[in-house]
């Protein structure tokens, strides 16, 4: 165990009463939207819902399905994942952890070993997503025709 020769102290005495004014500006709020990529937590609760794009499992029990996020739209940005509309739905198993998941072999290894068109099957769930969206707003609000 190391000992100190010498007590730790302060360099100032703590101060009493309130806190001193701040020296630094604070930055003000934003008001613009914050850049980046799109985010919709739905549309991955959505994604989460359906069978694995690989396997055709289906969330429940022991599975489950976790929304991949595809390169498939464009570039992301470091330290970024790319928009939220990417993502398809694959099993845990082919998502990150078996021999040929989709973190293991990339994505382009990915779409050839399993036989997908990424670019098409993003593009497609967010075509169904959409049409269902649509339909439940028409469902809540009917549009009159007269």
């Amino acid at each position: 165990m190391i000992t100190r020769r010498v007590p730790l102290r302060r360099s100032a005495p703590l101060q009493r009463g309130l806190p001193p004014e701040r020296r630094v500006a604070v930055r003000p709020k934003r008001f613009q939207p914050r850049r980046g990529p799109d985010r919709c937590p739905d549309y991955l609760a959505w994604i989460r819902t359906l069978g694995c794009a690989v396997c055709s499992r289906v969330g429940g029990g022991a599975t489950v399905i976790e929304a991949a996020h595809t390169n498939v739209l464009g570039p992301r940005g470091l330290g970024q994942k790319t928009s939220d509309f990417s993502a398809i739905p694959l099993c845990s198993g082919h998502h990150r952890e078996n021999l040929d998941s989709y973190h293991l072999l990339g994505e382009k290894a990915f779409s050839h070993t399993h036989g997908i068109d990424l670019q098409e099957l993003v593009l497609r769930l967010q075509s169904r997503f959409w049409q269902r969206d649509l339909a439940a707003s028409r469902a809540v609000h009917p549009v009159e025709v007269g």
